[in-house]
């Protein structure tokens, strides 16, 4: 599989490894990713997404795709459900929270696995673009969904109708990143080093009704809020969270 897997105390860096094509996504990637993904949530408490060599990830593998492309044209519907869909799916319902380590570009669909995570870091060249108008497509890989719910429909506009690639220190200014670092890998492992302290079920619960609040109307949140609120305030988490915080403690959240 095209990803790396590492377990680095109790946070995984999961590394997308086609680095002689900027990372771009075919089968194996996906595979490794969502692979990944699965392994981190059975053994470590927080996942680094990152690429190697210069690149995030560059998106699709049209490369890969040229005998399709000689014969007619490739299933694009079909490779969205069963090459890039899975690795959304993995990365929303992570057990643990995700941070994107975005080393180089983020393009196309990779645009869209960096906006799945939970938190960004970026080192200060790398940048962000959407890349589909330029070849007569539509942004995917769940792009449309999370640039309009993170900077608003006019904002996207302009972002994926000009093609344009976003700078570092624009996606921090817009909220797209969180983190600005020139070793950017190191960055977001002490980063994910410090969540793993934390309460990790709680962080994860907070993400899926973020998410649900984001696309759905406030009773249907409201009622997501307080069957998950009722289901964490009865665990040890939470307890000791509770019993740290009335005896002016650090809470010991890996134990419990």
């Amino acid at each position: 599989m095209s990803a790396r897997y590492e377990l680095l105390n109790d946070v995984a860096l999961v590394t997308l490894d086609r680095p002689d094509v900027f990372n771009s996504i075919d089968q194996s990637l996906s595979d490794g990713l969502v692979a990944g993904l699965e392994r981190a949530g059975e053994e470590a408490r927080v996942a680094v997404i990152t690429g190697s060599g210069k690149a995030f990830c560059a998106g699709a593998d049209l490369a890969g795709l040229a005998a399709d492309y000689a014969s007619g044209s490739p299933d694009l519907a079909g490779l969205i459900e069963n090459r890039f869909e899975p690795m959304l799916e993995a990365l929303i319902g992570s057990k643990v929270p995700t941070i994107a380590a975005i080393n180089g570009a983020a393009a196309g669909a990779g645009l869209g696995l960096a906006l799945a995570c939970d938190l960004r870091a970026m080192a200060p060249s790398a940048f962000l673009t959407a890349s589909f108008v330029g070849i007569g497509l539509i942004p995917d890989t769940g792009s449309t969904w999370w640039l309009t719910h993170h900077i608003g429909v006019s904002r996207t506009m302009e972002l994926v109708i000009t093609n344009r690639r976003m700078t570092s220190e624009e996606a921090l200014a817009l909220g797209l990143a969180h983190r600005v670092a020139e070793d950017v890998v190191t960055e977001a492992m002490e980063w994910a080093g410090a969540l793993a302290d934390g309460a990790i079920g709680a962080m994860v619960e907070t993400r899926r009704l973020l998410h649900l609040a984001s696309g759905g109307d406030m009773r249907r949140a409201l009622d997501a809020e307080g069957e998950a609120q009722g289901r964490l305030g009865s665990s040890p988490v939470h307890l000791e969270g509770v019993s740290a915080f009335n005896e002016k403690r650090k809470p010991d959240y890996r134990n419990v």
